[in-house]
C-alpha cells in the first residue's frame, strides 16, 4: 500500500496542552465559560509520578475519579473539540477552540451524565443525558438537547418525543438533525429530520413498515432500510424481517420472509453510491459477518469483513462528512481497526509506526482543515488525545485521560482464553500486579451484568478501571466473557438458555481453575466480585462451590429467580413482555422449572454459604429492586450466618455519585484485604 512517508517519534510535537476545566457551582446548564489559555510545557509531568513509588499507595479517589476528557470529536470545520469532561463529578459536555486554545465548558449537570453528542455544524453541538452507570451495560435514557458551542440557544429535543436516537448531521449547512424517535407513542421507532433551533420536525418514515427496530440511511439522509420485529405467535421468539425502498419516497418491499433473530439480516449503511447495502448476517454460519447486499436481487453479496471467533455486528467508521463507509472496528484479543479506504489504512500503518506502545484509534476529520483525531492507549496507559495533520503526516499532542494514574505502576493485561469443561471456547483477560512475579497471586475473579452483554477486553479502562485498581492492591484479575455474552456466535450464546448457575456458573469457576493449573493463582485464596447478573453469579458461586470460594462480593445482584421474573414494579415488567415469553426460554419458568429455580437461587441456599458475603444494592433500583437485596439478607440471617450489607439510598443499578464511588471501592478493597491474605 503507497504512503508518503512514516512518522518517526522526533516528529511528534511534544507540547502537551493544560486544557484546564472548573468546576461549576450552579446545577443543571451552567452559563458558557471561557478558561484561560494554557501554557504549554515541554513535557508532560504525571500528576502522582513525583509521589507515588507503587501503585498500592494510588488513593481509591485518584483510581475512580472520571477520566479528565473522553469521546473526544472534532468539529466538521477542524477549529474545535467537543469533549465530555467532569464537571461536579458528572460526565459534562465541553468545547476547546484549537486557534485560542481555551475550553467552553457547556453543561453543568449534577445528577445525570451527558451520554453521547455529536456535531450538527460547526457551531452547534446536539447531545443526549442518561443514567450513565448501569450493570446492565446500556445507560438509560434521560434526554436530548442541542446547544451552540458558546452555551447559548438551548433546545430541548426530546420535549415532545420519547426516546430519541441521534444518527446524524443533515450535512447540507442548515443545522439540521435526523433522529429516530417513537412518535406517538408508537411502538415503532420513526425517523425524523428536526430543526435544532426551534424544534420542527419532518416526519421521513411516513408509509415504513411498522414495528421497526433498526434503520439504514441512504447518502441524503432517507432512510431506505429497515429491520422490522414481527408480531409474536404465543410464546414464541420474534422474528425479523428486512424491508427495503429503492428511493426516499418510495414504497416498502420486504426483502425474503421473516426469520428468527439469530439469522435476521441487519441492514446497518448505505455504499456511497446507494447502489449496495452493507449487513451483518450469519449466512447459515455462527458468527456476524459483514456482507454487502444486493438491493435488485435481494439476497447476500460479496463478504466483506469477517473475524475468526468474533462476531462482526456494527462498528462502522463513516465520513463525517459524506458517510461513506471508510471502515470497520472491533475489540478481539485487543481493539482493531480494519480499513476499505486505502488512505486511511495507510495513515493508520503511519500512526502505528509514531506510536508502536498503544492501540491507536484513527477518527476521520476535516478533508479541508487536513485534519484527524488519534486516541492512543493500552494497558498500561488509560489514553491520550492527539491531533493528526493528514497533509503533513504530524502529530499533536492535546491531553491525556489520567495523567495522574502513571504507567509505570499500572498493571499488565493479556488474553487468557480457556476451554470450559464442555469444551466451549472462552474470552478472558488477565490483569496482573505490576513488578508481580505472575505466580501463585490471590485471584478475584470478576463477572460482568446482563448477562447477555460484552464488557471486557484487551484494553479496558472505560469509567472506571475496576481492574487495574484490584491489581494495584497486588491482586490477579480475571475477566471471562462466559457462555451467553454476546459477540462471540449462536453457539456461544444459546448455550447458555436455562443455564443460569449452572454451566455458566461452571465456566467462570473453570477461568479460575484454569488460572490455579497455570500455577497464576492461588486456588486458596479465591473470590468473586460482579453487578447485577455479575452479582447474582458471586453469590450463586459460594452456593454452588462453597469449598472453593473465600468471599463474594456482589452489587445490585439478583438473588432470586423467582422474584426476577415476577415483581411486577421492575423496569423491564413494566416495559416488555420478556418475563412471561423469552425469559421462559432463555433462564426459566418460576412454575415449570421451580424445583431448578429453588436451586439456582442464592436466596433459597444460603445455608450452603461458607464464604463471606458483602452485598450492596441501591434503593432506587427498578431493574433488580430492593428486594433481591432484603431478601438475601434475611436468608442469610435466618441461616445463621453473617453478611456485610449496605444500601445506597440515591443510587439506581449502579454506582455514580463520587462518594458513593470511593465509599463502595474502600469497603471492597477492606473486605478483600481480609479474606484474601
Amino acid at each position: 500500500m503507497k504512503q508518503n512517508h512514516l512518522w518517526s517519534p522526533d516528529s511528534l510535537s511534544l507540547s502537551l496542552l493544560f486544557l484546564m476545566l472548573f468546576l461549576l457551582t450552579l446545577t443543571g446548564f451552567a452559563r458558557a465559560q471561557s478558561l484561560p489559555v494554557p501554557v504549554p510545557v515541554s513535557m508532560p509531568v504525571p500528576m502522582q509520578a513525583a509521589v507515588t513509588k507503587t501503585a498500592v499507595n494510588i488513593s481509591v479517589g485518584d483510581f475512580f475519579r472520571l477520566p479528565r476528557y473522553s469521546q473526544m470529536s472534532i468539529s466538521p470545520d477542524g477549529k474545535r473539540l467537543a469533549t465530555l469532561a467532569p464537571v461536579k463529578g458528572r460526565d459534562n459536555l465541553a468545547v476547546i477552540n484549537l486557534d485560542s486554545r481555551s475550553t467552553t465548558i457547556i453543561t453543568g449537570f449534577a445528577d445525570i451524565d451527558v451520554g453521547d453528542f455529536m456535531w450538527v455544524s460547526n457551531d452547534r453541538l446536539a447531545f443526549r443525558t442518561v443514567n450513565q452507570r448501569l450493570e446492565t451495560g446500556t445507560p438509560q435514557f434521560v434526554g436530548a438537547f442541542a446547544v451552540d458551542v458558546d452555551g447559548q440557544n438551548l433546545r430541548n429535543l426530546a420535549a415532545l418525543l420519547r426516546r430519541i436516537r441521534l444518527f446524524r448531521a443533515a450535512g447540507d449547512g442548515s443545522g439540521d438533525l435526523i433522529i429516530g424517535s417513537n412518535v406517538d407513542n408508537a411502538p415503532s421507532e420513526s425517523v425524523l429530520r428536526m430543526d435544532t433551533r426551534t424544534g420542527r420536525t419532518k416526519l421521513l418514515t411516513y408509509q415504513n413498515p411498522g414495528q421497526v427496530v433498526g434503520w439504514a440511511l441512504g447518502a441524503d439522509g432517507s432512510p431506505k432500510a429497515a429491520l422490522r420485529v414481527e408480531d409474536r405467535v404465543g410464546d414464541e421468539p420474534r422474528k425479523r424481517s428486512l424491508w427495503v425502498r429503492q428511493t426516499s419516497d418510495g414504497q416498502w418491499q420486504r426483502a425474503g420472509d421473516a426469520v428468527d433473530e439469530a439469522d435476521a439480516i441487519r441492514p446497518l449503511a448505505f455504499s456511497h453510491s446507494d447502489q449496495s447495502l452493507i449487513v451483518t448476517a450469519r449466512n447459515n454460519a455462527d458468527r456476524l459477518t459483514l456482507y454487502s447486499y444486493d438491493l435488485t436481487q435481494k439476497k447476500l453479496g460479496k463478504v466483506l469483513f469477517e473475524h475468526p471467533w468474533l462476531d462482526i455486528d456494527g462498528g462502522l467508521i463513516r465520513h463525517p462528512k459524506t458517510h461513506a463507509v471508510l471502515g470497520v472496528r472491533y475489540n478481539a484479543e485487543k481493539p482493531q481497526t480494519h480499513w476499505f479506504d486505502d488512505q486511511y489504512a495507510s495513515l493508520q500503518i503511519s500512526i502505528d509506526a509514531a506510536l508502536p506502545n498503544t492501540v491507536n484509534t484513527l477518527s476521520p476529520g476535516s478533508d479541508e482543515a487536513n485534519s484527524a483525531l488519534v486516541f492512543a492507549q493500552s494497558d498500561t496507559d488509560s489514553g491520550t488525545y492527539y491531533l493528526l495533520n493528514t497533509a503533513n503526516r504530524s502529530l499533536e499532542r492535546v491531553a491525556s485521560t489520567r495523567d495522574w494514574l502513571p504507567k509505570a505502576l499500572m498493571a499488565t493485561r493479556q488474553f487468557v482464553g480457556f476451554k470450559a469443561r464442555d469444551g466451549l471456547p472462552i474470552a478472558a483477560w488477565l490483569t496482573l500486579p505490576q513488578g508481580s512475579n505472575g505466580k501463585n497471586l490471590p485471584l478475584i475473579v470478576h463477572v460482568h451484568g446482563g448477562p447477555w452483554s460484552r464488557s471486557f477486553g484487551g484494553v479496558d479502562w472505560g469509567r472506571w478501571p475496576t481492574a487495574q485498581f484490584f491489581a494495584s492492591r497486588g491482586y490477579a484479575v480475571l475477566e471471562t466473557e462466559p457462555r451467553g455474552s454476546t459477540g462471540f456466535g449462536t453457539k456461544h450464546l444459546q448455550a447458555s438458555y436455562k443455564q443460569w448457575g449452572l454451566a455458566m456458573q461452571d465456566d467462570i469457576t473453570d477461568g479460575a481453575l484454569h488460572l490455579v493449573s497455570l500455577g497464576v493463582a492461588d486456588k486458596a485464596r479465591m473470590c468473586l466480585h460482579g453487578g447485577s447478573y455479575g452479582g447474582y453469579a458471586a453469590l450463586q458461586g459460594v452456593v454452588k462451590d462453597p469449598d472453593l470460594w473465600r468471599c463474594a462480593n456482589a452489587y445490585v445482584a439478583v438473588t432470586d429467580l423467582d422474584l426476577l421474573q415476577n415483581v411486577a414494579w421492575s423496569d423491564t415488567a413494566r416495559g416488555s413482555d420478556y418475563f412471561s415469553t423469552d425469559f421462559k426460554r432463555q433462564v426459566g419458568d418460576s412454575a415449570r422449572d421451580r424445583a431448578q429455580f429453588e436451586a439456582t437461587s442464592p436466596a433459597k441456599n444460603a445455608d450452603k454459604i461458607k464464604a463471606a458475603v458483602m452485598l450492596t444494592m441501591g434503593a432506587q433500583d427498578v431493574r433488580v429492586p430492593i428486594i433481591h437485596g432484603t431478601t438475601m439478607v434475611d436468608a442469610m440471617k435466618k441461616a445463621g450466618k453473617s453478611i456485610d450489607y449496605k444500601i445506597y439510598s440515591d443510587e439506581g443499578h449502579g454506582f455514580n455519585r463520587a462518594d458513593n464511588v470511593i465509599d463502595f471501592y474502600s469497603r471492597t478493597e477492606q473486605f478483600f484485604a481480609k479474606h484474601l491474605r
